[in-house]
C-alpha cells in the first residue's frame, strides 16, 4: 500500500521539522516569523500523517491518499504568505545567504546587508542626538545663526507684564535678580507646573501690588547669554489692573508715558522688539548679551 510506504518517511519529515523548530527557538532575537512557519509545515504534516495512519487502519484503498493531499496542498495555498518565508538570496543585493540567514533571520538580508545590531543602533541614536544638540544649542555661540533656535531649550522660561492704561505704562526699577538697576516691565520665572499667564499675573502682583487684567501674549522672547546661562520670555500686555501701587523688595514701580519709554534705561533689546508689540505685532526675538551688551539678534513680526 501507497499508504504505508509514505508514513514513516512522512513521519521523520515532520520530526526534522519540529527539531528545526526548536533549533529557531534560540534565535527568537532575529524574529519568529520563520519559526512560526515551521510550525504551520509540522501543522500540514501531522494532517498528513493522521490521514495515512486512518487509511492504514481501515484498510482503505489508496484512493483516499488523493482528497487528503489535495486538502493539504490547499492549506499550503492558503498559508503561502505564512509559509513560504524562506530565502536563498538575499532581498537586498540577491547575494547568497548562508545558511543561519536563511533559517533563522526573518529579514533574509546577507551578512554584508544586515542592519545594526540593537547596541550599535542605541550608541548611534545617541550620538546623533548629542550632536543635534550641539547643532541646536552650541557651548559659546556668538550669532544667533549658529543657533537652532526651533530645537533649542533654555535654561529657565520666565514672563513679563506690561500694564498700559490712559496712554502711561507701568514700569519697574529693578533692584535684584537678572537685570537689578535697569528699568523693566514686572516678570520673573515660571513655577513649576504654573501656567505663564498666571504667573505674569503673580509676579506683577508681587512686584508691584497690582493685579493686571485681560491678559494678552503679545512675544516670544529668547535669549543666551555667553557665561553659560539662556532664558525664554513670554510678553504679555494687560489694558487694566485692580489693587493699589506699592513699592516691593524687589521693585520700585513707576507710571510713564507709553510714548516717552526710557529705553536707554533698559536692556538693549527692548528698543528693538516692544515698539513693534506696542503698534501690534506679535514679535519673536533671538538675542545674544556678553554682559549687558547685546551682540548679535534677529526679530519675526507675525
Amino acid at each position: 500500500m501507497i499508504a504505508l510506504k509514505l508514513s514513516q518517511p512522512l513521519y521523520y519529515l515532520m520530526m526534522a521539522v519540529l527539531i528545526a523548530n526548536l533549533t529557531q527557538r534560540k534565535h527568537v532575537k532575529h524574529g519568529n516569523r520563520k519559526r512560526l512557519a515551521t510550525l504551520w509545515v509540522a501543522g500540514i504534516l501531522l494532517f498528513l500523517q493522521v490521514e495515512l495512519v486512518l487509511i492504514q487502519h481501515f484498510e482503505l484503498s489508496d484512493i483516499f491518499l488523493f482528497p487528503s493531499f489535495v486538502f493539504a496542498l490547499a492549506l499550503l495555498y492558503l498559508l503561502r504568505a505564512k509559509i513560504f518565508v524562506f530565502k536563498m538570496k538575499c532581498e537586498s543585493c540577491n547575494g547568497k545567504m548562508s545558511f543561519n540567514k536563511t533559517v533563522y533571520w526573518d529579514n533574509n538580508l546577507c551578512d554584508s546587508c544586515q542592519p545594526e545590531t540593537g547596541e550599535e543602533v542605541k550608541a548611534a541614536a545617541e550620538k546623533e542626538v548629542k550632536e543635534a544638540e550641539v547643532t541646536a544649542f552650541p557651548e559659546n555661540p556668538d550669532t544667533v545663526e549658529e543657533v537652532e533656535w526651533d530645537a533649542w531649550e533654555p535654561k529657565e522660561t520666565a514672563v513679563i507684564c506690561y500694564i498700559f492704561k490712559d496712554d502711561k505704562v507701568l514700569l519697574i526699577n529693578k533692584k535684584t535678580g537678572l537685570g537689578a538697576g535697569k528699568v523693566n516691565a514686572p516678570g520673573g520665572r515660571i513655577e513649576l507646573a504654573e501656567m505663564p499667564v498666571d504667573a505674569a499675573v503673580r509676579e506683577t502682583q508681587e512686584e508691584t501690588g497690582l493685579t493686571p487684567l485681560h491678559l494678552k501674549e503679545v512675544g516670544q522672547l529668547s535669549f543666551i547669554f555667553k557665561d553659560g546661562y539662556s532664558l525664554k520670555g513670554i510678553v504679555y500686555f494687560s489694558d487694566d489692573y485692580t489693587g493699589e501701587m506699592i513699592e516691593t523688595d524687589e521693585a520700585d514701580p513707576f507710571w510713564q508715558a507709553a510714548d516717552n519709554i526710557p529705553y536707554d534705561k533698559m536692556w538693549e533689546d527692548d528698543k528693538l522688539w516692544l515698539p513693534l508689540a506696542i503698534r501690534g505685532k506679535y514679535v519673536k526675538g533671538h538675542f545674544i548679551f556678553d554682559g549687558d551688551k547685546m551682540i548679535s539678534q534677529e526679530i519675526e513680526e507675525i
